[in-house]
């Protein structure tokens, strides 16, 4: 009797396909490693729940190995093709530009075109970043403990108004001169653009006021003018008004995580600087690269 062993087709083809990409040598073989990566927020103040959204984004050289990976847990498991890596770590949802350079990557925030005029179209959200290297090997897991830095910068205007409250509905306040990108890798702003962000308010009238923003920080070359625009009820639309300040002075060394502006806004009158109040600034340590 005569046995003959027979292999699926497919299997064939799979085995033949797998023994060709190696070229009869471990050494040609794409091996998995493994990143076993967790976040140790020590360093952020920034009051929970931070973003939960968590992006990791792998380099090779200069160039994204690809557009890399989220994840919402405290612990990311991840195997990707094994060899030496620089990774970016950064939390929320912000627009990533020029993956394809590792030192020109940046978060962008969308801005829209008005009159001319370049503004913020939506409200930043919190946001934090690191960096880190790390070399996968195949059945090697590596364990890295990703320590971020704040990567935004809270503003906080405090309004106390005098005069002629009652007929008030609404104030907005405009500020220009606001980055609208960062690098991952320096950390350097770019860009200018309007951001716009209404007053909510504190008490039980228009008598106190106040609005907090997160940017990425203030641009280097334009002024800061804060616009505050003042809408009365249907009644007294004819004393709608526009009173600005030029912040540059106290914004252009603005380095800090956070710094907060009083003013006071008299109606129908001016608008003036009170105090400015700057958390202590923390250096972010340079990472060996």
């Amino acid at each position: 009797m005569n046995f003959r062993k027979t292999i699926p087709i497919a299997a064939g083809i799979l085995a033949s396909g797998f023994i060709s990409s190696c070229d009869f040598n471990e050494d040609f073989c794409v091996r998995p490693g493994e990143l076993i990566a967790y976040c140790d927020f020590t360093n952020i103040k920034e009051e929970p729940p931070l973003p939960y959204l968590r992006h990791v984004i792998p380099f090779q050289g200069n160039v994204s190995a690809n557009e890399g990976t989220t994840f919402t847990q405290d612990t990311l498991r991840w195997s990707i093709p094994q060899g030496e890596y620089s990774f970016f770590f950064y939390t929320g949802e912000y627009k990533i530009e020029n993956l394809d350079n590792y030192h020109e990557c940046m978060l962008s925030a969308n801005t829209d075109t008005i009159e001319g005029r370049a503004y913020i179209a939506e409200k930043q959200n919190y946001c934090c970043s690191a960096m880190f290297n790390e070399k996968l090997e195949y059945q090697n897991p590596k364990k890295v403990k990703v320590v971020p830095w704040s990567f935004v910068q809270k503003l906080n205007i405090r309004l106390e108004v005098e005069g002629n409250i009652s007929p008030i509905t609404s104030i907005t306040g405009e500020l220009s001169g606001v980055s609208t990108s960062r690098y991952l890798y320096s950390r350097e702003t770019s860009g200018s653009a309007i951001v716009s962000e209404p007053f909510t308010q504190t008490g039980t009238g228009w008598q106190n006021c106040a609005n907090s923003i997160y940017i990425f920080g203030i641009s280097p070359s334009d002024a800061n003018i804060l616009k505050v625009s003042v809408k009365m009820n249907e009644e007294n639309q004819v004393f709608d008004e526009i009173q600005e300040i030029d912040l540059s002075g106290e914004l252009k060394s603005f380095t800090s995580d956070e710094i907060t502006l009083d003013l006071t806004l008299h109606v129908g009158k001016e608008l003036v600087l009170n105090k400015v109040t700057i958390d202590e600034w923390e250096d972010t340590p340079e990472t060996e690269l």
